[in-house]
């Protein structure tokens, strides 16, 4: 019995005897060679998978809008199926909960700790100082996070965007920021006023500021640095009901 084959310039004849032959040669070599165990693949843990799944996201819902983003785009930047997504995640708009909160989560505990040491020590204005500059640096870090947040807000409906609103006032941060408010009302160094407002007052100024010149672009003629003394000086004074940053209201004024 022959087998042959054809090559590029001659017919080649293989005996079955040649064939023997070079399989005990083959053979040997595999013995005498010592066997190395194929490298396995480490499977993710589920928190894993899913910190996976939100990282990729962001960047996606970042580009195009939550509605604009599909599960297809989502499972290929991820390099999983669409089955995967949905076992982690069995929405997209737990999707993007989950990528947000992970997100801004992020260094929360530590800023905290550092707004704590402010409030006890009743440095109120380098407080607002700490508040201004995570902000500016957060928008800086994550573009894509805070150009996702937008762009879910554009399209939903009032009522949603009102839903999400009121979700962003259960993060730590938000908690402590109107705590401090209602502390230094009760002490008598902020004026009177309804308390969600003004505690918003921390933070929607350098939000506002961050989004024109961090997602929009638009100059900034001063430094970062200068920005956080200026908001923080005129914050503080209106937290005091219009007095300076170096004075404290009496009770009643």
């Amino acid at each position: 019995m022959r087998i042959g084959w054809q090559t590029t310039h001659n017919a080649i004849t293989l005996h079955t005897s040649d064939l023997r032959v070079s399989t005990t040669m083959t053979n040997a070599a595999s013995a005498a060679k010592p066997k190395t165990p194929p490298t396995a693949r480490k499977r993710m843990t589920a928190d894993e998978r899913r910190g996976q799944l939100i990282d990729s996201s962001i960047a996606l819902f970042g580009r195009h809008g939550f509605s604009g983003t599909t599960t297809k785009a989502l499972a290929f930047a991820a390099g999983v199926s669409e089955a995967t997504i949905f076992k982690h995640f069995p929405t997209k708009v737990d999707l993007y909960t989950a990528a947000f909160e992970r997100r801004t989560a992020v260094g929360t505990t530590e800023l905290i700790a550092t707004l704590q040491g402010h409030r006890d020590r009743g440095e109120d204005e380098e407080l607002l100082r700490v508040v201004t500059r995570a902000i500016l640096f957060g928008f800086d870090l994550d573009r894509d996070l805070h150009r996702m947040r937008l762009y879910l807000q554009l399209e939903q409906e009032t009522e949603e965007n009102e839903q999400l609103q009121a979700g962003l006032r259960h993060y730590a941060l938000s908690i402590f920021l109107e705590r401090y408010v209602e502390q230094r009302q009760a002490e008598g160094a902020f004026a009177p006023g309804d308390l969600n407002l003004l505690a918003s007052l921390l933070t929607a100024i350098p939000v506002q500021y961050a989004t024109a010149t961090k997602l929009y672009g638009m100059s900034a003629d001063v430094p970062d640095e200068e920005v956080v003394a200026t908001y923080a000086r005129f914050i503080l004074a209106g937290l005091r009901g219009g007095h300076s940053a170096g004075a404290t209201p009496r009770a009643g004024q």
